[in-house]
């Protein structure tokens, strides 16, 4: 009886291997159907270059509506400009997300302006460089007050 248990783990284990595998087999020519985002509300912060431009063009292709936030105005413009030629509707923002109050504001702007946000790509974020005992005090409060904080706000 105590010898049993091992093998019914065992078969157990293959059936579960079994069944993943073949899963992934029939995934692999069934594509999952893609969720459409067109006309959604997508808000886009640090738009203005990176990985932040990349988002939002990629989400003027796919025709979704676009709120874009970037602390620099030029990159911020170019953005929109460039998402407004694949047929995009664009309103950029500029906010310093380092702070509270901004934030807060250009939210409420957003919400009586444009509407509810239904995607939210929070990628504005700032690095340095330098390694941390090279770092300043400044550049430190910089990092967490655009990479932990405003996330909260």
């Amino acid at each position: 009886r105590g010898s049993m248990r091992p093998l019914l783990d065992l078969l157990l284990f293959l059936a579960t291997l079994l069944y993943s595998y073949l899963e992934a087999l029939v995934k692999l020519f069934v594509p999952v159907r893609r969720k459409s985002v067109s006309g959604e509300l997508v808000l886009v912060t640090g738009a203005g270059h990176g990985v932040g431009r990349a988002t939002a063009l990629e989400f003027a292709k796919r025709h979704s509506r676009l709120v874009l936030w970037d602390i620099n105005k030029n990159g911020l413009e170019d953005t929109a400009t460039e998402c407004e030629k694949l047929g995009a509707t664009v309103q950029a923002f500029v906010v310093d997300c380092r702070k509270r109050e901004e934030i807060y504001s250009a939210a409420e702007k957003v919400k009586k302006e444009v509407g509810d946000i239904s995607i939210l790509v929070n990628n504005a974020g700032v690095i340095t460089t330098a390694d941390l005992l090279s770092t300043q005090d400044h550049q430190i409060q910089t990092m967490f007050e655009v990479n932990i904080l405003a996330h909260m706000w």
